[in-house]
């Protein structure tokens, strides 16, 4: 019997809030949809030390992220992924020091997290609640998709 096992993509991504609670959001030169700071892992890379990286990369701020993620996701649909999301709240200097390098990322934005759904595609909006669902409780959640019932 052949067993095929699934070899996972990994990415990272970051929920960062401010002070009022609003969500940033960027928007990738590469996607139609605005969407969260992060990206794949690299190959030994801590998931924690990635998602630190690609913000920076990002964004030029370095937020203290968890060493666990708030949320953690799979997403079977393009291509087997497993999907990080740490959270991490920014102080008032580092929402100042936000800036996008112009080239990867070619704007941000605060959003509400009533509003996400205006801006993120609805499976984005809705990891983007559990994660602060999830820190807001000091737990970790997994979630998968949904299979539809026959």
């Amino acid at each position: 019997m052949t067993t095929t096992i699934a070899a996972p993509q990994t990415a990272a991504h970051a929920v960062l809030t401010d002070s009022r609670g609003l969500v940033l959001l960027v928007h990738p030169a590469y996607k139609s949809r605005w969407h969260l700071p992060g990206g794949y892992v690299r190959e030994g890379e801590l998931p924690s030390a990635g998602v630190a990286r690609e913000v920076h990369e990002e964004l030029s701020v370095s937020p203290a992220f968890p060493p666990s993620p708030a949320l953690v996701a799979w997403a079977p649909n393009a291509g087997d992924r497993l999907l990080l999301y740490y959270s991490a709240k920014l102080s008032a200097q580092q929402v100042r020091e936000v800036r996008t390098d112009g080239h990867e990322i070619i704007g941000y934005q605060w959003c509400s997290p009533d509003a996400l759904n205006e801006w993120l595609h609805p499976a984005l909006a809705d990891r983007t609640r559990l994660t602060l669902e999830a820190t807001r409780r000091r737990q970790t959640l997994f979630t998968e998709p949904r299979r539809a019932t026959l």
